[in-house]
């Protein structure tokens, strides 16, 4: 219209949906299989931590509140707390979360099963041995 000064203001919103819990796990499983085997329980530890902590703040909308972890829909990697030894094996470590058993060997291989005892994940550590249960 003559004499009139229109404006146009664009507002654009992300069409993107955050990804499911189980597309973000995974993702977590494939940067696990791409990165560096570990060569210690620790580096391994870290490994997990690391990649897990990575995809849930990139991919999820859930803040990192750990003390809600039982309700916020978010994943946490393994915790201390959690430990258990496995009968019979000096060299593994087991750490219980809510779905899954995630098992952590000396020479820094992992393997991750579902509560019914599914193997969801294996990688083996530096010296290219796995984890045998």
């Amino acid at each position: 219209m003559k004499g009139s000064k229109g404006s146009l203001s664009m507002k654009w919103e992300s069409t993107v949906s955050p990804m499911t819990k189980q597309e973000r796990f995974q993702e977590f499983l494939r940067r696990l299989q791409d990165a560096p085997a570990a060569s210690s329980h620790e580096e391994a530890f870290i490994l997990l931590s690391v990649t897990l902590n990575a995809v849930e703040d990139e991919l999820s909308e859930i803040p990192y509140q750990p003390e809600l972890w039982q309700t916020d829909g978010r994943m946490y990697p393994p915790q201390d707390d959690n430990a258990r030894d496995v009968d019979g094996r000096a060299d593994l470590v087991r750490y219980r979360s809510k779905a899954h058993n995630t098992f952590v060997r000396t020479n820094g291989a992992v393997a991750i099963l579902d509560r019914f005892n599914n193997t969801l994940f294996e990688k083996p550590g530096f010296d290219g041995v796995g984890i045998d249960l």
